[in-house]
């Protein structure tokens, strides 16, 4: 009562000296609460912009008690760290209103009391090649100050320091020689200096001698691929007066032969006719005021685009966390958003295929798995966890469904392709680390031909590679004897004979006729 009656008081003080400020226009209505969860050590709140609002405070109770503000802030989301374990909190928002403070809804959270208290060695989510570096990452462990990483060339002894480093990520160069393999662990440090035991071991194969060369040329040959002949058509560099693509991420084509590309760093979908000629553009930057609530059209970071049989267009944006539809001539036909639920990830859907009767499989990257999910947004089925099992996933990208209803998905630090079916169990796996034909360095787009063939484009080895319906490669595109060349090849297309590829770095889409 003291605080509501403080208030007021302040408000009719600044009407009477004429300085009231729009920043204390009061607010029409309470904030929506709408996530509360706990992850990695620390509480996460997320709320809605309630409108003529330009500041939250945070309250906090515990299971006994009264009401605490724990923070002031203009965001629209907040990170408590200030808790004891096994305790259960309740959060709720408030903000000035007519008649005093307006409060949101209430969320109650639990605190394990292991997860922040129990001082545990690094669980690790991905060990992967990248060209003459072995690049290692893990989990954070609540408290820990640094890490520690080991190496040996022996299992499970051996392991001597080889860096330290105070996030959970760590690039080993030192000392590698090609052909060897390496064994790792990782412990953590508290601010006391006491280190955890080690983690689980994770071993990793450093590039390819000459004699693992020399075999596995004599392998290839074996599997005999076959010659892919290509001759460019054209390709699409522009969107005629409104200036260069930037940073190009996907290409779909529609039922009359018209081409749909996502210019990301642009935030705009481009249009061109079947001959690449441009067309028209669509789309504007959300503005930073609207990134709770975009604006119709509006994209932060278009990414990936499917074209239903009603030549609708879906494009995915995975800095506002959404799907848009559009007319074919650009129109907006509606949002739609996923609550991927408590204590995940908003949703990041790198990858997108809308199936005949609507329901969409997307990948839900930063939660390291598949959503098979309504038309309104509703999630009916999810596959996978974070790891580098089987049956787990690791920032999966693109995806795409054969005539079978196998959903394919690129598992991008996992280095492989990963088929799953319709209820979500794990059917088959392909590919492994690597720069050669049927393996993979950094898989990214994955697209299917009317034979059934899988295609894959590979953003580090720039190989974009032809696979059998099980996993078989038939060819391998852009290697070093090729005279085909792409640039970090990610959205790929195949339809009557042309392939399309989304060249990012050179900002550029090509088009070839295959054969």
């Amino acid at each position: 009562m003291f605080l509501n009656t403080k208030l007021r008081a302040g408000l009719i003080g600044l009407i009477i000296a004429g300085v009231l400020s729009t920043a204390m226009v009061l607010a029409g209505g309470a904030p929506k609460l709408v996530g509360a969860f706990f992850v990695k050590g620390k509480v996460g709140l997320k709320w809605q912009k309630a409108a003529g609002a330009s500041e939250y405070n945070v309250y906090r109770k515990g299971s006994t008690g009264d009401w605490e503000k724990i923070t002031t802030t203009s965001k629209t989301g907040f990170f408590d760290t200030s808790f004891s374990d096994g305790e259960t909190y309740s959060y709720r928002i408030g903000i000035a209103g007519d008649d005093g403070e307006l409060f949101s809804n209430e969320k109650t959270v639990t605190i394990p009391a292991s997860e922040k208290g129990d001082f545990l060695p690094p669980t690790w989510s991905g060990l992967r090649l990248d060209q003459d570096k072995i690049y290692l990452n893990w989990d954070p462990v609540p408290t820990a100050f640094a890490y520690n990483i080991y190496r040996s060339a022996t299992s499970g002894s051996g392991y001597e320091v080889v860096g330290n480093s105070q996030t959970s990520r760590y690039a080993d160069k030192d000392g590698l020689i090609k052909g060897e393999t390496y064994y790792y662990v990782v412990t953590a440090l508290n601010q006391d200096f006491e280190e955890t035991e080690y983690s689980e071991e994770r071993s990793l194969k450093f590039g390819i001698s000459l004699a693992e060369q020399e075999e596995l040329l004599k392998t290839e040959h074996k599997i005999e691929l076959e010659p892919v002949s290509l001759q460019l058509l054209f390709n699409m560099t522009t969107a005629g007066s409104e200036g260069d693509l930037n940073q190009p991420a996907d290409v779909f084509v529609n039922s009359l032969g018209d081409i749909y590309v996502t210019d990301a760093l642009n935030q705009r979908i481009c249009v061109y006719a079947p001959d690449g000629s441009f067309k028209f553009a669509f789309g504007e930057k959300t503005h930073d005021d609207e990134l709770d609530h975009p604006s119709p059209s509006s994209f932060s970071l278009p990414f990936t685009l499917f074209i239903d049989r009603q030549d609708q267009v879906y494009v995915t944006d995975i800095k506002n966390h959404d799907i848009q539809v559009f007319k074919a001539d650009g129109t907006f036909i509606r949002r739609i958003t996923v609550n991927t639920g408590d204590g995940k990830e908003e949703l990041r859907a790198n990858g997108i295929y809308v199936l005949d009767d609507g329901k969409m499989v997307l990948t839900d990257t930063g939660n390291h798995r598949v959503l098979l999910v309504s038309a309104d947004g509703k999630i009916l089925m999810s596959a996978g966890t974070q790891g580098m099992g089987k049956d787990q996933l690791l920032y999966p990208d693109e995806v795409t469904v054969t005539k079978d209803n196998i959903i394919c998905v690129v598992d991008v630090i996992n280095c492989r392709i990963q088929q799953i079916n319709m209820d979500g169990e794990f059917v088959h796996t392909f590919g492994q680390v690597g720069q050669s034909a049927g393996t993979f360095a950094r898989p990214k787009a994955i697209t299917i031909d009317d034979t059934g063939n899988i295609w894959v484009s590979d953003g580090m080895s720039s190989m974009i590679q032809k696979f059998t319906p099980d996993g078989t490669v038939k060819s391998a595109i852009g290697t070093l004897e090729d005279s085909y060349k792409f640039m970090t090849p990610r959205g790929l297309f195949i339809r009557d004979g042309r392939l399309y590829v989304v060249n990012r770095v050179p900002h550029r889409v090509e088009v070839y006729k295959i054969g």
